[in-house]
């Protein structure tokens, strides 16, 4: 991997987790929770060697952050307004 490649994917990881903890209270938790998970998944599957298994985790936190980041969004903002949308309906 030449330099400039290697430069973006750190800026690409590095941004994640900023959003994430820049997003705390909207749901950041979630993307750090999906972070994680999408490492450990990914940790265990197929790989000749540790480096490769290693790559292969990377990619599955990169994937992970994003998806926990809508999901915890969902959760911290979306579901609480829609609850109060259903109770508070006009008749």
């Amino acid at each position: 991997m030449n330099g400039l490649r290697l430069l973006l994917a750190l800026a690409a990881f590095a941004g994640m987790i900023a959003l994430c903890v820049l997003g705390w209270n909207y749901g950041g938790a979630g993307g750090l929770i999906g972070g994680a998970l999408g490492f450990l998944v990914r940790l265990g599957g197929r790989g000749l060697d540790w480096g490769e298994r290693l790559g292969n985790a990377y990619v599955g936190a990169l994937m992970g952050m994003p998806v926990g980041l809508l999901i915890g969004g969902f959760i911290a903002v979306g579901a609480p307004y829609l609850l109060s949308m259903i109770n508070n309906a006009p008749n």
